[in-house]
Parts: C-alpha cells; structure tokens; sequence
C-alpha cells in the first residue's frame, strides 16, 4: 500500500505525536520552576541522542556528512527554538506559548524569500497572514494581557524557522538520518558544556518526571517521522494543530488554566489558515 492511501493512519499517528510533544511541555512547565531551561533541554536532548546511538554503531557511514556548516547551524536553531520555548512555559499558559509557536510559517516564507530566493503568490501568502493574525489575537501588543514573556514563543518560532530553512538546504544532499544524529550530538553535546553550572539539587525526587519528559518528546519526534514516512504531508499537515487542543486541555486539567474567548479565536484563525494551505496544497499535488 503507497503513501498516498495512508493518510488516515498518517493523520492518526501525526495527532498522537502532537499529544506527545504537549505532553512534554506540560512535565516541562511543572519543571520549569525548580531547573534551567538549559537542563531541562539537555535531558531532553540526551534522550533523543540514546534513541539515534545505535544508528551510528549500526551504519558508521551516517556520521559522514558534505555540509558540516549547515549541520552545526541548524542543530543550533532548533536548540534555540526548545530553549526559548521553555524560557516562555516559565511564565506563560502552555496553550498560549504553543498557539505562538505556530508563527512560524510567516518567518518561514519570509525567510525563504530572502535567503533561498523563493518566490510566492497571493494565495500562499493569505493563510499564512492569517494565522499571524490569529497569533496577535493570542498576544494582544499594547494591551494589559501582554505581559513580555509573549517575545520568547516568537523568538522560538523565528528559530524553529531558522532551522526548516537550513533542512531544505541539507536535503537534497544529506540523508535524513544523518541529519537527525548531527542535531541530537550537537544538541546534547553543546548542553553538557554547561552542566557545572546547572544546579542538579533538587533531581533526587523529580528524576522520574524529567524522564517522563525527555521520553514522551522522544517519542514524539519519532512518530512524526513516522507519519510523514506513511503519508502525504500535505494530506496530513492540519492534524498538527491538534497540539493547540492538547496543550489547552492538559493547561486546564493540570494547572488550572483554560484560554478565554479572545485566545481560542486567535488559535481558531491559526489552524484555519494553517489548514487552507495544507488543503490547496493537497489540491495542487493532484
């Protein structure tokens, strides 16, 4: 069976992996308060390394790569994006912080633009402004609600961008797997350069949620490989923002915190937009 008649069980494994990385961020909140962010990207970076070690050992050839550069660039970039996202679960609404992130496209496109020369029509351009839209519903500038913490998520998601920019760059010559190894080395080696000055008191009795929270990330990541690997990704794209929905019921039953009405309409024009450019790409891949 190809890809393309797979969509339903791409879409299902995609929604399980947004539970996945929601689920992290909820045990990442609750720790945010009593680690680094520094250390609480670091457990999740050393998991992710554990599950790619064996690749190394079993094929030594994927530690060869043509463009290092790139590689330590991007592993950067996204080590940048998990740090800034957890700066902002210190003193944000996970459903909140997740909604930001998804801004991303906007620096995506924008980027694009400038760096790869890619050209893009009205109608690439409109879902894309609307979810920036639904982005500034969720952060409010000028008003009371905004509280400063909002500059993380974004700075979060100009770094996630960073980072897609880099990959177009490194696919058409790496191969994913050595793509994923360099990122998880740079990452966890990187991180352990600031271990001694990491406080590392209290992890006797909270041990088992950093674990908890590096494991279910790592499993996230996978099952996205996964799902893009089964089907297509235009077809299965929307069901990314079922991560919105998830952050906010595990915001609620967790700590308490539901988004008011302004919030869920801005996270409502992000997965519309979001989900119109995933629908006319599909449209257009027919």
């Amino acid at each position: 069976m190809t890809s393309s008649h797979r969509p339903a069980a791409g879409g299902a494994l995609l929604v399980a992996a947004m539970a996945g990385f929601a689920l992290s961020d909820m045990w990442a909140k609750g720790l945010a308060t009593t680690f680094s962010p520094f250390l609480l990207a670091w457990f999740r970076y050393l998991g992710l390394f554990a599950m790619v070690l064996p690749l190394i050992f079993a094929r030594p050839a994927l530690l060869r790569t043509a463009q290092p550069r790139l590689q330590v660039l991007r592993a950067v970039a996204l080590v940048g994006s998990a740090l800034f996202f957890l700066y902002a679960l210190r003193s944000m609404p996970q459903a909140e912080a997740t909604a930001m992130v998804f801004a991303s496209p906007l620096f995506v496109m924008l980027l694009a633009r400038v760096v790869l020369g890619e050209r893009a029509g009205l109608q690439r351009w409109l879902p894309v402004l609307c979810g920036f839209a639904g982005v500034l519903v969720v952060v409010r500038p000028g008003t009371l609600a905004f509280g400063g913490a909002e500059i993380f998520p974004m700075l979060s998601s100009m770094s996630w961008a960073c980072a897609v920019i880099l990959t177009r760059r490194l696919s058409a010559a790496e191969h994913t797997a050595t793509t994923v190894l360099y990122s998880s080395a740079i990452g966890v080696l990187g991180l352990s350069l600031l271990l001694p000055a990491m406080d590392w008191s209290p992890i006797g009795t909270a041990w088992w949620r950093l674990a908890l929270m590096s494991l279910s990330w790592c499993a996230a990541q996978w099952l996205v490989l996964l799902a893009y690997r089964i089907a297509p990704p235009s077809a299965i794209a929307p069901f990314s923002y079922s991560q919105m929905l998830w952050a906010a019921l595990l915001g609620w039953t967790v700590f308490g915190h539901w988004p008011d009405a302004t919030s869920w309409m801005g996270m409502g024009l992000i997965a519309l937009g979001g989900g119109y450019a995933a629908l006319r790409a599909r449209s257009i891949g027919r």
